[in-house]
């Protein structure tokens, strides 16, 4: 862990709310980043981050200080993304009219503009989506965040096997809707 991490995590742990703060502003914008990726919503997002910031404040008596600070705190947040996916009950389907659009976008032009490369990312999102929900987060975290399969098992507290295999998994998954959407593409043309 970075030495001013350190010292930072010392003040948040004596109670100072500077040192709060600088975690905070540090940390705020790669949370959200996982914490959308994970709900697919703005104000969920948000709202998650928020109350993993509170967790973090509260817990971080229990923190220890020899272990790393970041996949502690990613725990943490995914925790609470996954426990406010299941409040809502809400696993956002992606319309498969706006996917063939998508889709043929794509396909007219190469795939290279910065625009062509993020529509191919909003769906590749989208189907990542309707996976099961430790294939999804091992995905997200993994090829969408592109964290290290070591980073992945300690924030989701899977062993190597096990992220290894949600991995495998996902992907298959993910690649077999990406041809079933092109192959029903074709068929439609």
């Amino acid at each position: 862990m970075p030495e001013d991490l350190q010292k930072i995590i010392r003040g948040v742990r004596n109670g100072d709310h500077a040192a709060f703060r600088i975690l905070v502003t540090m940390y705020r914008q790669p949370t959200y980043r996982l914490a959308f990726r994970i709900l697919g919503n703005e104000e969920e997002a948000r709202d998650a981050v928020q109350e993993c910031f509170i967790k973090i404040w509260q817990k971080v008596g229990s923190f220890d200080p020899s272990r790393e600070f970041i996949p502690w705190m990613y725990r943490i947040l995914v925790n609470t993304a996954t426990d406010r996916l299941r409040k809502i009950h809400r696993h956002t389907m992606v319309p498969i009219d706006l996917v063939i659009r998508k889709l043929e976008a794509l396909q007219q032009n190469d795939a290279t503009t910065p625009a062509d490369n993020h529509d191919l990312a909003i769906l590749i999102k989208g189907l990542a989506d309707m996976l099961p929900e430790k294939q999804k987060l091992v995905f997200i975290l993994r090829d969408i965040e592109g964290m290290s399969s070591e980073e992945v098992e300690l924030i989701t507290e899977l062993n190597e096997t096990s992220v290894k295999s949600n991995l495998y998994h996902a992907r298959r998954k993910v690649r077999e809707q990406l041809l079933r959407i092109l192959e029903k593409e074709r068929t439609i043309k």
